[in-house]
């Protein structure tokens, strides 16, 4: 009876923090979730493009509310299923929404409405949960796109200010792949070894150390993740305070369908043929950044053009998808050619076909697409 009280509150615990820091994350990025913008409106469904304004609102003021009593008041069912409802229904409206902190506690949530009976289930169902996000989050960083811009550009020269000269002498740049290695050793060790509390230490100060990268000591980048990585801290604390029962056959097949959205799935991201924000493709490097060259008088665009003239652009004014989102909305863009080609689209009925050009542009093979 202890161990189920212990467990309790574990849970109780692991969904107050979820809801405190999903509702922080969802304040300072306001705009992703309501129509009132000039970022593009995107639905995964070309039926929604006319739903009204009013609606984005009205759900994501019913979220901040239901966020607010999972925080303040005794966890009840029905409330956490109307919160998923509601977060399901909002993301169906925009495909910018479904970042990977939003997915990851929507499966959270889903792990307790699920097993809300079954506090010791919910436990060993998130530490499977966490594995994944560690596995596939370091298999994703097994690409020279991370080495050349994420370790060489970002961590070497933007945040420790090392020179070229001194990468090469030193032979850093391989060096990074050291990262992804880390990562998954962590991510096997965590599902595999006994010692799972301590592993969580040195996952804690993963968190750490991210946070010092690009947190506001740092390189100042994607604000908003910033607490999602303060949410992972108190998250492995709360799921490895206690030993995790071992993750057997029968635990795997009655948790089948989430070991094929989690394991599964997830492979083919690698492939390009699963979202790669499903599968925890974070601070890669891959994939295509968006331009868009600007021929117009688009005044309502002049808060987002570059500073510094692009050669994508033949000189002329230019937007930079990925700095556009983070600067208007506090969200990346959809990293997937589909979502780019939507989004051209919208962009050229909206401005005209004949004041924009739309360009994706691969940073690692430096090749470039007009879409």
């Amino acid at each position: 009876m202890l161990e189920k009280d212990i467990s309790e509150k574990q849970i109780n615990y692991l969904i107050k923090v979820i809801a405190f820091f999903w509702l922080l994350t969802k304040i300072w990025s306001y705009k992703t979730w309501i129509a009132a913008r000039v970022y593009p409106v995107i639905p995964p469904l070309d039926f929604l493009k006319n739903v009204s304004g009013f609606v984005h609102l009205f759900l994501f003021g019913f979220s901040l509310l239901a966020l607010l009593a999972v925080l303040c008041f005794k966890t009840n069912r029905w409330l956490l299923i109307a919160l998923f409802f509601s977060e399901v229904l909002s993301c169906s409206l925009d495909i910018v929404r479904w970042q990977p902190w939003e997915y990851m506690y929507l499966c959270f949530l889903l792990i307790v409405i699920i097993n809300f009976y079954k506090p010791k289930n919910t436990l060993v169902v998130s530490h499977i949960f966490l594995v994944s996000i560690y596995l596939f989050s370091g298999l994703h960083k097994f690409s020279r796109d991370f080495l050349s811009i994420v370790w060489l550009n970002m961590i070497l020269v933007d945040f420790f200010g090392f020179s070229m000269d001194f990468i090469l002498k030193y032979k850093l740049f391989f060096a990074g792949l050291l990262l992804p290695v880390i990562e998954v050793i962590l991510a096997i060790s965590l599902l595999i070894s006994k010692s799972k509390k301590k592993i969580s230490y040195v996952l804690i100060s993963m968190h750490l150390g991210i946070l010092i990268f690009i947190g506001p000591f740092g390189l100042k980048y994607n604000s908003v993740i910033w607490p999602w990585n303060v949410a992972m801290i108190f998250i492995v604390m709360i799921i490895y305070l206690k030993p995790i029962e071992t993750v057997n056959k029968n635990i795997l097949l009655s948790n089948l369908y989430w070991i094929v959205l989690w394991f599964v799935m997830p492979v083919f991201s690698l492939f390009g043929s699963w979202y790669q924000y499903f599968s925890f493709n974070l601070y890669s490097g891959k994939g295509d950044q968006m331009y868009i060259c600007v021929y117009g008088n688009e005044k309502e665009l002049k808060p987002f053009f570059e500073n510094k003239s692009n050669i994508l652009c033949e000189g002329k004014l230019c937007i930079n998808l990925q700095n556009w989102a983070l600067k208007e909305i506090k969200s990346a863009p959809i990293p997937e050619i589909e979502i780019y080609r939507k989004i051209g689209v919208y962009m050229k009925q909206k401005y005209s076909k004949h004041h924009l050009k739309i360009i994706l542009y691969n940073l690692e093979t430096r090749k470039s697409v007009e879409l």
